[in-house]
């Protein structure tokens, strides 16, 4: 079995990334994320799918200039849409706000919709001292999974 670096893929992942437009800091999150996903042995979301990613970058399928924007606020809980972002940054992007209405309300929920619709994430609160509930239906090969 080949072996990398986790930093030479990071390194590698990130220059791509950058190469297909994103901002320095979004390509190493991005990066970051790829390379985690495959040091803790979920190929399918490392490495394996980082061609696809970049393929998808290619034919405008995924914009890497767009942030997502919270289309509905209710209290607690809040819509997001993805705006056909890069996912993870999206999800994370999410995270940061569920745990910010967790921090005001004792609970926060965001629900995050890309454009495409190929998946659906929820998610409830996640930082330390926060218990994280969620919920992801990614498409049709992948199960929905929660925890």
């Amino acid at each position: 079995m080949l072996r990398i670096k986790y930093d030479d893929m990071v390194n590698e992942f990130k220059r791509i990334l950058v190469s297909r437009g994103f901002t320095e800091k979004n390509a190493v999150d991005a990066a970051t994320v790829f390379a985690q996903n495959s040091l803790d042995g979920i190929y399918s979301h490392g490495i394996n799918r980082f061609p696809r990613v970049v393929e998808y970058l290619d034919k405008g399928e995924i914009n890497p200039d767009v942030v997502a924007t919270c289309e509905m606020s209710m209290g607690a809980i809040e819509r997001w849409e993805g705006h056909r972002g890069f996912g993870p940054l999206n999800a994370k992007q999410a995270m940061d706000r569920a745990c910010e209405l967790a921090k005001q309300y004792g609970i926060g929920m965001v629900e995050q919709q890309p454009l495409d619709a190929r998946w659906k994430l929820r998610l409830a609160g996640s930082k330390p001292g926060m218990h994280r509930y969620l919920l992801v239906q990614h498409n049709a090969k992948h199960a929905c999974m929660g925890r």
